[in-house]
C-alpha cells in the first residue's frame, strides 16, 4: 500500500502553527532566560549596554544573597512558613467543603459566599488588626504569627474552589459505601479522597503559589527572625539604586520550589485544573 501524499496546505498550515508554538514558547521563557542569565552576570555586566550575551558565569549574587542578607534562614523559613499553612489550610477547607457540598446545613450558600468574600478583601485591610493583636500577645516576628495568618487567607479558596470537587463526585458512590458497611469517615477516606487527588493536587499548588509570594503580610508582621524571601528579594531594591544581579538571584531562589512542586504535581495537575474546579 503506497503511503498517500500530504497536502502542500496541510503541510503548510502544520509548520505555521509549529512556529507560532516555537515563537510563544521562546516569549514567555525569554523573561526566565534574562533572570538567569542576570543572576550570573556581574554588576558590571548587567548594566552593559548593549546586553551582553556572552560573558563568563560568576555565583558573586548567589554568595552575596546567603552571606550578607541572610538568605537562608529566609529559605527556611519560608518552606516551614507555607509548608505548614498550606497543609493545615488545605485539611481544615477540605473538611469544610465536604460538610458544605454533602450535609444539609441552612443557609449554606449564603455560608459560602460569605467565606469566598473574605478571600476577596485586600490584605491591608487585616494587617493592622494583626500587628496590634500580635503585639499584645508576644508573637510580632515568629513563624506561627504568619503561619495562622497565611492559613486564614487561604482557607476560604480552599473550601469554595474543593466544595466544587466534591459536588462533582457521585453521591451514591459513598452511599454504595454506606451500604457495605463503611463508616462515614471510612467513605470519605478511601472512597471520596482518593478520588479528589487532581483537585486536591491542583488547589495545594495555587495556595503554596498565593503564600510564597506573599509580601505585604511577611513584610509588616515581621522584623528579623521570621523573615521570609519575598522580603529578602524586596531588600535588593535600593531607593537610589537597584542591584539587578542580586534581585534576578533572589528570583531565581525564589522560583525553584514552585518550579520542583509543580513538576512533582504535574500528574494531578492538568487533571484536576481541567476538571472545572474554578467554575463554582
Amino acid at each position: 500500500m503506497t503511503a498517500r501524499p500530504r497536502r502542500p496546505a496541510r503541510t503548510l498550515r502544520s509548520v505555521a502553527c509549529w512556529l507560532l508554538a516555537l515563537a510563544a514558547t521562546a516569549f514567555f521563557l525569554f523573561p526566565i532566560y534574562w533572570m538567569a542569565a542576570s543572576s550570573l552576570k556581574t554588576e558590571n555586566d548587567v548594566a552593559t549596554y548593549p546586553p551582553l550575551w556572552s560573558f563568563t558565569p560568576s555565583l558573586h549574587s548567589y554568595r552575596q544573597l546567603f552571606e550578607e542578607m541572610s538568605a537562608l534562614d529566609a529559605l527556611v523559613n519560608s518552606c516551614l512558613i507555607v509548608g505548614m499553612a498550606t497543609g493545615l489550610a488545605m485539611i481544615a477547607g477540605t473538611l469544610a467543603a465536604y460538610a458544605m457540598a454533602r450535609f444539609d446545613i441552612k443557609g449554606k450558600n449564603f455560608l459560602a459566599f460569605e467565606v469566598l468574600s473574605i478571600r476577596m478583601l485586600p490584605p491591608i485591610v487585616s494587617v493592622i488588626p494583626l500587628f496590634i493583636i500580635a503585639k499584645q500577645l508576644g508573637i510580632f516576628d515568629t513563624p506561627w504569627l504568619l503561619i495562622a495568618a497565611y492559613t486564614l487567607s487561604g482557607l476560604p479558596f480552599v473550601v469554595w474552589v474543593m466544595r466544587v470537587f466534591i459536588q462533582e463526585i457521585p453521591q451514591s458512590i459513598e452511599e454504595a459505601a454506606l451500604i457495605d458497611g463503611c463508616s462515614r469517615y471510612q467513605a470519605f477516606w478511601r472512597v471520596t479522597l482518593p478520588l479528589l487527588l487532581p483537585g486536591l493536587a491542583a488547589t495545594m499548588v495555587i495556595v503554596f503559589m498565593f503564600a510564597w509570594n506573599e509580601f505585604l503580610l511577611a513584610s509588616i508582621l515581621t522584623s528579623r527572625e521570621a523573615k521570609t524571601l519575598p522580603v529578602i528579594a524586596a531588600n535588593a531594591i535600593k531607593p537610589k539604586a537597584i542591584s539587578f544581579g542580586l534581585a534576578s538571584a533572589a528570583g531565581v531562589l525564589m522560583s525553584l520550589p514552585v518550579v520542583v512542586l509543580v513538576l512533582m504535581m504535574q500528574r494531578y495537575l492538568v487533571r484536576g485544573l481541567t476538571l472545572g474546579a474554578v467554575k463554582g
